[in-house]
């Protein structure tokens, strides 16, 4: 994968968000998150995803939920797994973002 990142990356780490507390889904389909910017996702899955806009939702347990959309920007196959590259910057018009 490119490690020439646009933006700062994170990921659910912390006690009260570890992974097993957050539900991800992409297009109504689980996946795992591995990180995430303020510009696209990168996430696990057991199958890949077409090319296209798509739907996200993202359950925090009991801390709320996030639904939005992305465009599939890569897939890239792991171990068995689907390493999944979602942009956020077209549909969300964030190219005036200051970057890393």
């Amino acid at each position: 994968m490119n490690d020439k990142r646009r933006y700062q990356r994170y990921a659910l780490n912390d006690d009260r968000n570890t992974i097993a507390q957050a539900k991800i889904e992409v297009d109504g389909e689980s996946v795992q998150l591995v990180d995430f910017s303020v510009g696209s996702l990168c996430v696990l899955s057991k199958k890949p995803f077409s090319s296209g806009t798509k739907r996200i939702s993202v359950e925090f347990k009991d801390r709320g939920k996030i639904e939005l959309y992305g465009k599939i920007a890569r897939a890239e196959e792991e171990k068995g797994m689907w390493l999944i590259g979602i942009d956020l910057t077209e549909i969300y018009e964030l190219n005036t973002l200051s970057k890393v």
